[in-house]
Parts: C-alpha cells; sequence; structure tokens
C-alpha cells in the first residue's frame, strides 16, 4: 500500500533556497490530480512558482496551509490512491523522514555560472477557492492568480478594472490590494462584504497616545517577511568587513559620452562599471566566489547580480558572462532585466545564483553606503554618487568627480589584502576607461 502514496515536499529552487512559504493550493483535499498538474504556489525571499504534482491520485492531505512556512524538504501534503485507508495516510505522515535535499548545478554551467539560488522574479500566485466553478475559463484562471481571485472578491474589486504587473500581464494579490487603495473606500462602501474585507486587510489605523497622531500598521508580506530573515541571518552569520576607495569619475564620463555617440545607443555609467567590474571579477577569484559550507566555490565567469529595488522588495536579476559582453551588450542586457525585475516578468533562471553583486545608489544622490551580502555569495559592491571634490594633481589643486565604492566582504573567505588588490584594480580600469 505504501506504493500507492506519494509525498508532496517543500520544494528546492537554488542552493540558496532553505525554506518556503505556502501562498495558496490550487486544488482541495478530495481532489483528483495528474501527474505533473500545478498544485500549489510557493514563495521563496523573490519569486513565487508552482509545484507540480510528483505522481497522479488524490490530494488525501494538506499539512501546510495558506502563509505557513515550511523548510526544504519537509511533507506538505499526501497524494494518494482512493483505496489507500486513512490509517495508511496517517502511518505515511507519522514515518516521513524529510530528505536531505541538495542542488547542483547542471555540468555545462558548472564553470560557466554560480549554482542556482532562489530569488526575485515571478507574479505571486496562489490557491483557487473551493467554492470556484470546475469549469473556469483556462485563460482567465492563468490571468488572475487564484488567492488574488479570493482578495478581489472579499474586497468587492471588479478584476477586469484591474492590470496586472506579473509576466504577461497575470494579476497578483498585491496588484488587487493597490487598486483597491487606489480606488478608495467610497468605491466599496456599497458591499458589507467588502466593507468587512477591508478590516481584516487593510492597514490598521490606530491612535498613538504619545504622539496623537495616527499610526498605520502594515503586516509583512511572505516575500518581505523572508528578505527579512535573509538579511538578518547575513547580518549575523557573515563577519563583514569593508573597504572604501575614492575614484575619479572624469574619465569614464567623457567615456560614456563618446561612446554612446559611436555606438548609437544608450550606455550608461552604470553599465561602464558593470563592464569593469566584470573584467576585475575574473582576475580576482578569491572575490569571485560563494561560500557554500565548508567549501569556496571560484567562477571562471563574472555572473554580476543587479540589486534592483521593486515594489515587491529588492530583486537581484544576473548578468550572465558580464566578462565576455561588451558595454553596449551589458546596457541592453541590463536594461531589459532591470525593466522586467521592476515589473516582476523575471523568470526563475534569470535571478538564480549570481558570483557577485553590484548595488548603486548613485541615482538617488546617496555619496557612499556600505551593503550587505547577498549569501552564498562573499562580496558585493555599493556605490555611491558622482560628486565634485577637491583633488591634488601633480601639487596643484584641482576639482574633480569623485565617487565612493565601498567593497562588503566576507572575511571567512576574503583578506583584506585581497579586497584592497580587488578595488584598486577596479579603480585603475575606470579611471583609464579605454580597455572597456
Amino acid at each position: 500500500m505504501a506504493a500507492s502514496i506519494s509525498a508532496i515536499t517543500m520544494p528546492k529552487w537554488g542552493i540558496e533556497m532553505t525554506e518556503g512559504t505556502v501562498t495558496g493550493w490550487r486544488i482541495g483535499e478530495g481532489q483528483r490530480i495528474e501527474r505533473g498538474a500545478e498544485i500549489l504556489d510557493v514563495e521563496t525571499e523573490k519569486i513565487v512558482n508552482a509545484v507540480e504534482a510528483p505522481a497522479s491520485g488524490t490530494l488525501r492531505r494538506i499539512l501546510a496551509g495558506d502563509g505557513e512556512t515550511r523548510a526544504v524538504g519537509s511533507l506538505i501534503g499526501v497524494i494518494a490512491e482512493e483505496h489507500a485507508s486513512d490509517a495508511d495516510i496517517a502511518r505515511f505522515i507519522e514515518s516521513f523522514v524529510a530528505a536531505v535535499v541538495s542542488f547542483e548545478p547542471d555540468a555545462d554551467m558548472a564553470l560557466a555560472a554560480p549554482p542556482a539560488g532562489d530569488a526575485p522574479a515571478a507574479p505571486p500566485v496562489g490557491d483557487v477557492p473551493a467554492a470556484e466553478p470546475a469549469a473556469a475559463d483556462a485563460a482567465d484562471e492563468a490571468r488572475v492568480s487564484p488567492i488574488a481571485r479570493r482578495v478581489a472578491e472579499r474586497l468587492g474589486v471588479d478584476l477586469s478594472k484591474v492590470t496586472g504587473t506579473g509576466r504577461n500581464g497575470r494579476i497578483s494579490k498585491e496588484d488587487v490590494e493597490t487598486f483597491a487603495a487606489r480606488a478608495g473606500a467610497a468605491e466599496h462602501a456599497a458591499s458589507p462584504t467588502a466593507t468587512a474585507a477591508a478590516e481584516i486587510t487593510a492597514p490598521a489605523i490606530t491612535e498613538d497616545a504619545a504622539s496623537g497622531g495616527a499610526v498605520r500598521r502594515i503586516r509583512m508580506s511572505a516575500r518581505r517577511g523572508t528578505i527579512a530573515r535573509r538579511l538578518l541571518e547575513s547580518k549575523q552569520s557573515i563577519p563583514h568587513f569593508r573597504l572604501e576607495m575614492d575614484v575619479d569619475f572624469g574619465p569614464l564620463l567623457q567615456h560614456r559620452r563618446v561612446l554612446s555617440q559611436d555606438a548609437g545607443e544608450r550606455v550608461t555609467v552604470n553599465d561602464l562599471l558593470l563592464r569593469a567590474t566584470a573584467l576585475t571579477l575574473v582576475r580576482h577569484p578569491m572575490v569571485n566566489a560563494q561560500l557554500q559550507g565548508d567549501e569556496i566555490l571560484q567562477f571562471e565567469n563574472a555572473d554580476i547580480a543587479i540589486a534592483v529595488a521593486a515594489e515587491a522588495g529588492l530583486v537581484t536579476p544576473i548578468l550572465r558572462r558580464a566578462n565576455l559582453k561588451s558595454a553596449a551588450a551589458i546596457a541592453k542586457e541590463s536594461r531589459d532585466l532591470i525593466d522586467r525585475a521592476r515589473r516582476g516578468g523575471l523568470l526563475r533562471e534569470e535571478i538564480s545564483g549570481g558570483s557577485f553583486t553590484v548595488s548603486n545608489l548613485g541615482m538617488h544622490g546617496v555619496t557612499r553606503f556600505d551593503a550587505i551580502i547577498n549569501a552564498p555569495q562573499v562580496a558585493i559592491l555599493a556605490v555611491g554618487a558622482a560628486t565634485e571634490r577637491p583633488v591634488v594633481r601633480a601639487g596643484a589643486l584641482a576639482v574633480a568627480d569623485v565617487v565612493t565604492l565601498t567593497l562588503s566582504a566576507d572575511h571567512r573567505v576574503v583578506d583584506g589584502a585581497v579586497g584592497a588588490a580587488f578595488l584598486d584594480e577596479l579603480r585603475g580600469l575606470l579611471e583609464k576607461p579605454g580597455t572597456l
């Protein structure tokens, strides 16, 4: 009988994933499913993806409900044939031992790209409510995530008026909540159900006795909560140290203007910075690395994660093999990645892995900052704004466009001298950009 019972476990989507949050089941207990069918949605730090049925049968048990977080490999559901008894199911659950799940990169990617990690890309999707008719239109189901449909019903939102920000225009829970918030309470006041739901799902507003003003309380989303846990873990478990170096960006700014005219395409300073960083990384393998357990993985190519601020949180799409791409090619690819990252249109493989991260806040006027390492990577580069500062050249005072670069590194892997050598070579390329 045991052979007719199959476990649904929390999947592992990449080396960085340690847990996932169930955002919704697409089927209910007692429903028949076929192997390979999408049966639930799981959210990691940066992405929501569908989990497929590992076998055909009937969903007999759901062990992790909406919003519940489970470790990778944990039992979250049970599929069995109808002749399997409840006692058989109970024994299976009681005796289940979570597997030790590991991730190995494809052979042809072992050196070219880091092992995949979990990350932000697909739009949030969720559970089909039990009351949803079985004959619902398939195209409509694909356009709206099930959990978004539930929220829309509670808030009285007409889904035909909601613009989806997900891949292929898919409507997520966040899209519905944003639409409801913008529409205002007056639009939904006529619906008692929506009013009651708003009291539950909308941010609570209370009076603060000390200040006498209103306090808006917002519960963290599952994605934001996961990001918070990962950052806390990184900050607490990785021995960060930081190195700062000022770089004269004047030559780079001039080079960008010339390159943009010659190439006929818009090449930004950030594109040239990514190109210079990639070339430097392959010459400093201790920085272009990941730490996995007691092993250091050094990569042949530079797969640079670009820190992008999206509405759902920080997203880090990967610019693969940046060291093999021209500045113009980097400009085109990075623009596409950044645009889709902000729209929630990235694929899982586009945010998986990465050997190094670049975070640039210069466009926001921040002159210098330090960033938290994106584990299991061992370093991250923080880039500030170019500002006019006094410098001494050949014994004379001058004014230059200076940028402060801050390298945060994992001292278990990167020594101070190694980090300093990396920054020094990077500065050389940026101040003499002809080689880019």
